[in-house]
């Protein structure tokens, strides 16, 4: 096979859609979060946790769009001769960590 002839993304590009996905991903986070947690926290219940396993499955997809988002910031971070755009993957491996440790134990570290 041939490789398809045309320009490259450009490296503003790649971090654009790496910042929207990041961004996007942020937001999902946090909305799964709040379904989760925010019951448990305004009624002193464990009531909603019967929601866990459904807030896990959904979570696989912003989860999905973070790494994504690494990959292209990382590879347009590579791309670029002056080195910047070191900010969008750092916040990527940030919520990378943070994501998973907030939705499995909630509002004991928040």
């Amino acid at each position: 096979m041939h490789p398809v002839a045309g320009p490259s993304p450009s490296t503003d590009t790649r971090i654009g859609v790496a910042l929207a996905l990041l961004v996007g991903s942020a937001l999902s986070f946090a909305v799964l979060w709040a379904v989760l947690w925010l019951p448990v926290l305004l009624t002193d219940s464990q009531g909603s946790l019967f929601l866990y396993p459904l807030v896990v499955l959904l979570a696989i997809a912003p989860y999905g769009a973070t790494w994504v988002a690494l990959a292209l910031a990382e590879r347009a971070r590579r791309a670029r001769a002056d080195g910047r755009g070191s900010a969008v993957p750092a916040l990527c491996a940030v919520l990378l960590v943070l994501a998973p440790v907030l939705l499995w134990f909630g509002p004991v570290l928040s």
